[in-house]
């Protein structure tokens, strides 16, 4: 695509959410295990703050979660730290459901709060003396340790690029943002096609499997044929070629139907070998090892 239109079709998008961790280290005991056992710095000792039943807790934490995971599927990688690429074209979805998730957060830690000073009492009695006061934020602060905050910015566009320097400088400059550009939306449309590969990998060794099939083999495939189109804003051929392969394919099979059907599952099965070639082509080559899951950081950030 021309990298001059590129401002109008993704934008950066960041989200943080805050919570409370609910444990304390602990250097007395830490110091006395030590003392016990006659060594030094083997392991430190994190008390957990409130009760293992904690359900308000819990609760906040899970939809945190939710939040998190939304946000990582709805949007691609990108090359800076906690921020990623949204496309302008499911934004109005994107912030729509982020706002409604919002508000489950912010009602749920409503309810925490108000079960907190139940919950500190119960943890003073299940803890045996290693309550302390001290390790307990007061109500007011509390509240103020969670939170869901999502930014957006515009991508680096060359063009726009106008500072106080000298203009070699500048068409230096200006064509360093083109090529982080054109990285930026090779690197995009990688991540798209490693999630479809890792799902259709996944899908097609659960076909060759001997045994029984479960029914939901071809879900996760089926949910990113929905979603993945949405998130290729660079229409790239190649790269549309392969999510319509997918769906005409491998998206259009529910697991009942494959479940009771070998012939169907081995042409399944064969065709997802073929759609799975394709990619490794777009690649460059088969991925070494599935794309980890997200983690908590940089997303989550935790108030002590």
């Amino acid at each position: 695509m021309n990298i001059t239109d590129i401002q109008s079709r993704v934008m950066l998008c960041s989200v943080t959410i805050s919570s409370w961790v609910a444990r304390r280290f602990d250097e007395k005991v830490t110091e006395e295990v030590e003392t016990r056992h006659d060594t030094k710095g083997i392991g430190r000792f994190n008390k957990r703050l409130l009760p293992e039943n904690a359900s308000s807790f819990k609760e906040v934490l899970s939809l945190a979660g939710r939040i998190r995971r939304y946000f990582y599927d709805h949007t691609l990688e990108y090359n800076q730290l906690s921020v990623r690429l949204l496309p302008t074209s499911i934004y109005m979805e994107f912030s729509t459901q982020m706002r409604r998730m919002k508000d489950e957060f912010d009602l749920a830690v409503q309810v925490f709060l108000t079960d907190y000073l139940d919950l500190k009492e119960q943890a003073r009695q299940e803890m045996n003396g290693l309550f302390n006061e001290a390790d307990y934020p007061t109500l007011a602060q509390l509240g103020e340790k969670f939170g869901v905050r999502m930014a957006v910015l515009p991508f680096p566009d060359a063009s726009q690029f106008g500072v106080d320097l000298p203009e070699d400088v500048l068409t230096s400059l200006r064509s360093e943002i083109d090529q982080h550009v054109e990285r930026s939306i090779d690197h995009a449309n990688q991540d798209i096609v490693r999630r479809l590969y890792d799902a259709v990998s996944a899908m097609a060794n659960r076909l060759y499997a001997a045994g029984g099939v479960r029914i939901d083999v071809a879900d996760n495939v089926r949910e990113l044929c929905g979603l993945l189109p949405k998130l290729n804003f660079s229409n790239d051929p190649q790269l549309n070629h392969i999510l319509e392969q997918a769906n005409r394919h491998l998206a259009v099979h529910n697991g009942v139907d494959l479940k009771e059907s070998e012939v169907l599952r081995s042409q399944v099965a064969a065709k997802a070998t073929e759609i799975e070639e394709l990619m490794e082509a777009f690649m460059g080559g088969k991925p070494q090892a599935a794309m980890p899951k997200p983690g908590l950081a940089p997303q989550l950030r935790i108030a002590a």
